[in-house]
């Protein structure tokens, strides 16, 4: 009997700026894909024995050109009851939109936080509100 590969859960980052914007990608038209032509937070699955954090950093990296100075995983509540979350990390990032390299994807931009473009997962739209309360007020 073949084994089943095992699912893992998926890790995303939540990279904000100081000014309340957050890092959104716009996701590939590709009918392979989940939520394709759909706005996401970068990030992915797992490679073979690679932990949430390598996975994240990876992602980061190749989605966006960010290497983040430092990096924490945050808890959420599941979307859907029953569901397990995704690993969620946050980072601050004090760069801006021109400085994002678009390494896959159609598109890279900053969006505020009280202005979220659709379309959206409706996943992701849960998990980045749920985050956006814990975060300090706006940096000029």
């Amino acid at each position: 009997m073949a084994e089943r590969p095992t699912k893992t859960r998926g890790c995303f980052a939540f990279v904000t700026t100081p000014r309340r914007e957050v890092v959104l990608q716009l996701r590939d038209e590709k009918a392979d894909i989940a939520w394709p032509g759909h706005w996401s937070l970068p990030g992915g699955g797992s490679e073979a024995d690679e932990t949430p954090l390598k996975t994240v950093l990876r992602e980061l990296l190749e989605e966006t050109g960010i290497v983040p100075e430092t990096i924490e995983e945050v808890p959420v509540t599941a979307h859907e009851k029953g569901k397990t979350p995704p690993h969620l990390f946050a980072v601050v990032w004090h760069g801006s939109e021109n400085e994002l390299v678009l390494g896959e994807g159609q598109a890279l931009r900053l969006f505020p936080l009280d202005a979220l473009p659709e379309p959206m997962p409706p996943h992701v739209r849960h998990y980045i509100e749920q985050l956006a309360v814990r975060l300090p007020p706006p940096c000029a």
